[in-house]
């Protein structure tokens, strides 16, 4: 939890039992109107600092999981990339006429497996 959701925690819990001692006080002495609103804005005050709590772990959840959807779509593009690679390596593999040639780029060849007709070198 970030500290400003922790200082708004703070301020709402403060003033509710600020205000919760105003409704005591208030009702002691008789002056039951301003002890209901004070007791009405306690309850308030309460519920924005459970709210404030909820925001702020919904928050902290939503940012992990934008981390893991981030890491799987870089991971997913690494494998996109990898097996692109890897086809293009086997599709050229594959053209060779022998795999000395396919290693050498074509400069060499291997007489007892090549396919290629022409004369070797």
């Amino acid at each position: 939890m970030s500290h400003h959701s922790r200082a708004l925690q703070a301020a709402y819990l403060a003033g509710a039992f600020l205000l919760g001692l105003t409704a005591i006080q208030r009702a002691a002495h008789d002056v039951w109107p301003q002890a209901l609103a004070a007791t009405v804005v306690t309850v308030l005050l309460v519920d924005g600092a459970v709210r404030a709590a909820d925001y702020a772990r919904t928050r902290e959840q939503l940012r992990a999981a934008i981390e893991e959807q981030t890491r799987r779509a870089a991971r997913a593009r690494h494998a996109a990339a990898i097996t692109k690679d890897t086809e293009a390596i086997w599709h050229d593999l594959l053209a060779a006429c022998c795999l000395t040639a396919w290693e050498t780029g074509g400069r060499d060849h291997d007489t007892a497996t090549c396919t290629r007709t022409e004369n070797h070198r």
